[in-house]
C-alpha cells in the first residue's frame, strides 16, 4: 500500500507452535483431554499480567512468553497451573535503545522451532504511535537450567518510522505504509519455507517471505503482501495480532480488531478467515473478504473476562487449543492467560470453546 492509497482511503494435527513440527522432546504424554467448557487455566496460579501470550512445549513442560518489559516467561506441566520463571533479556538489547527514543518493553515476543532451533521473533515501539522495531533471537533450549540455554539476539529484521515529521502515526518505509509489530513465524507445512506475517492497523497485516538463515525479509517492502486491512476512518481502526496456521488444504488467518487495554471500556477480539493459497485472497465464513474489513468472529468475552485477544494456536495429540489474553473484570481490567479447546465445525471453520454464563 502506497501512501497515495492511505489518502484514498483517509482431526489430526500437526504442532503449529512449533514451526516445522518437530520440536524436541514433545513425545511425553499430552494432558487428559478436556471438556468444551472454556478456559482451562487455574486462575489461582501465576497466570495475571500475561498479554500477548505465545506457547511452546519441551521434554514434557509448556512454555507461554508474554509482552513485558523483558518478556516474561512462565511454565506448565499441564497447561492449567502456571509459575512465572523469569525474562527472556536481562537488558533491553542494544540495537534496540539504538533504534528508539526511550524504548520501555519487549512486545509480542513469538515462539516458533525451526531448523534445530528455536527462534523468537519479538518487538518495541512508542505507543501510540508506529515507530517499531521488530528483532529475532534464538536458542538451542527453552530450559533456563540447561547448560546450553542462551538466547542469541541477532537484531534488527524490520524497521518502521515515521514518514512525516511530527507525525507518528503514519509510518513505514520508502513510501510503503507498515507497522513492525507482532511478528509470527509461519512455516507452510506444504515445503517449509518460512514467511513472517506481521502489522498492525497502518497499511494492516503483512505476509514477507524470510531468508532461513537470517530470518530477514527477502523482498523489499513494495513486494510485501497484504493479507486483511480495515479502513482508517473510523473510530477504532486496529487490526493486529495476527496468526497463520494450515488445515486440510486451508490457510486459517487468526487476528484481532479494536483497541486492548481499555478497561471496562475494551472491545478487543479474536476473528478469523481462510484462504485456499498462503497470499489469499482471504475470506471470512460469509464470503467477506479480510481486505474489507471482514472476519467470523470466534470470541470476545466470557463470563468476567472481556477483551479476548492476540492469539496463539497448540495442537497436541489430535487436538487444539487456542491460547490468548484477556482482560478480567475482577482484577481491575488487568490481562489473564487463557487457553481453551478450539473445535472444528463440518464446515471446516474453528470453533472456541466457551463457557455458558
Amino acid at each position: 500500500m502506497a501512501l497515495r492509497s492511505f489518502f484514498l482511503l483517509c482431526g489430526a494435527l500437526f504442532v503449529i507452535s512449533c514451526g516445522d513440527g518437530a520440536s524436541p522432546g514433545t513425545g511425553s504424554a499430552p494432558p487428559p483431554v478436556p471438556a468444551c467448557t472454556g478456559n482451562l487455566v487455574d486462575l489461582s496460579s501465576d497466570v495475571q499480567h500475561i498479554h500477548d501470550p505465545a506457547i511452546a512445549k519441551q521434554d514434557g513442560t509448556y512454555y507461554v512468553y508474554s509482552s513485558s518489559a523483558l518478556a516474561s516467561f512462565y511454565t506448565s506441566p499441564d497447561l492449567r497451573t502456571w509459575t512465572k520463571a523469569g525474562t527472556v533479556f536481562d537488558a533491553l538489547p542494544q540495537w534496540i535503545q539504538e533504534e528508539l527514543p526511550n524504548p520501555n518493553h519487549i512486545g509480542s515476543p513469538d515462539i516458533a522451532w525451526y531448523d534445530g532451533k528455536w527462534v523468537m521473533y519479538y518487538q518495541s515501539h512508542i505507543a501510540p504511535g508506529c515507530n517499531a522495531a521488530m528483532g529475532v533471537a534464538t536458542n538451542v533450549t527453552l530450559d533456563p537450567n540447561d547448560p546450553e540455554y542462551k538466547w542469541d539476539d541477532h537484531g534488527l529484521v524490520l524497521r518502521s518510522v515515521p514518514l512525516f515529521e511530527n507525525i507518528d502515526i503514519i509510518c513505514g518505509q520508502d513510501e510503503v505504509l507498515f507497522d513492525a509489530i507482532d511478528p509470527h513465524l509461519f512455516v507452510d507445512p506444504t515445503d517449509n519455507r518460512p514467511w513472517l506475517v506481521f502489522g498492525s492497523t497502518l497499511g494492516g497485516i503483512f505476509l514477507v517471505e524470510i531468508d532461513p538463515k537470517t530470518f530477514r525479509p527477502t523482498q523489499h517492502p513494495r513486494n510485501f503482501v497484504l493479507l486483511a486491512s480495515r479502513p482508517l476512518i473510523q473510530l477504532d481502526p486496529i487490526i493486529e495480532g495476527a496468526y497463520m496456521i494450515h488445515r486440510n488444504g486451508w490457510y486459517y488467518l487468526f487476528f484481532s480488531h479494536n483497541r486492548c487495554c481499555q478497561g471496562p471500556d475494551t472491545k478487543y477480539n479474536i476473528l478469523v478467515g481462510r484462504s485456499r493459497t498462503l497470499a489469499g485472497p482471504y475470506f471470512d465464513k460469509d464470503g467477506v473478504a479480510l481486505l474489507d474489513e471482514g472476519g467470523t468472529l470466534l470470541i470476545e468475552r466470557e463470563g468476567r473476562v472481556i477483551g479476548t485477544g492476540h492469539t496463539d494456536v497448540y495442537s497436541e495429540a489430535g487436538y487444539d487449543y487456542l491460547v490468548h489474553h484477556g482482560y478480567d473484570s475482577t482484577l481491575d481490567y488487568d490481562s489473564i492467560l487463557n487457553v481453551r479447546r478450539l473445535d472444528w465445525g463440518d464446515d471446516g471453520w474453528p470453533v472456541a470453546c466457551i463457557a455458558a454464563d
